[in-house]
């Protein structure tokens, strides 16, 4: 059944309802701090991959397995990376990527397996001075925490870093991934530099 929105807001209940949330809402954005307004997301909080999509105004929200570690938007403005810090031991050989940090403003990262240097997604990353492609990183300490990453900010790709470098898969076989550093435009903060990089 249709409501007349107009109806709605003359209800002094909703009126109040309304209002109460827009006053919360402002708060909690200034105790955040102006920067949200520029950049979307809040350093050190929490989304899930449905959240990053719909901030990025995605098109549509693509199913998070075919996400997997990252994925680069139609219009190659954004390329969102999602990182298990810690991986488990039952997930498959060629998907063990040895993403770690080098210091609070360094991450070294790897591709998805299968993929070399001339590869269309890593040839689009290594553009990125070019494109002006967003690269944002979250990261979570490992997968039992849930479907929440942090987000740690956006980044910049080293190109000159890139290697193609070779992980075995589950049969014993040698797959090529690309390794490349990344720096972070803000540093991660101490304490959840320390928790995720802890075990």
């Amino acid at each position: 059944m249709f409501v007349n929105s107009e109806s709605l807001v003359s209800n002094k209940d909703v009126y109040s309802s309304l209002l109460d949330l827009c006053c919360y809402s402002i708060l909690k954005l200034k105790e955040i701090g102006t920067e949200t307004f520029n950049n979307d997301f809040v350093l050190n909080q929490r989304y899930s991959r449905k959240d990053v999509f719909r901030i990025l105004c995605w098109d549509t929200n693509p199913v998070a397995q075919n996400v997997g570690g990252y994925m680069i938007s139609k219009d190659e403005k954004d390329c969102a990376l999602f990182i298990n810090y810690h991986k488990e031991e039952n997930i498959s050989a060629s998907t063990k990527y040895h993403d770690r940090f080098i210091s609070r403003n360094e991450f070294v990262w790897m591709s998805k397996s299968g993929r070399t240097i001339k590869s269309n997604c890593v040839t689009k990353i290594l553009a990125q001075n070019k494109s002006a492609m967003r690269i944002p990183l979250f990261v979570k300490k490992k997968n039992l925490e849930g479907i929440e990453f942090y987000y740690l900010g956006n980044t910049q790709v080293q190109k000159d870093t890139a290697v193609e470098k070779l992980i075995l898969n589950d049969e014993g076989k040698n797959v090529s991934v690309v390794e490349m550093n990344y720096t972070l435009s803000t540093p991660v903060e101490k304490s959840l530099y320390d928790y995720i990089t802890n075990t």
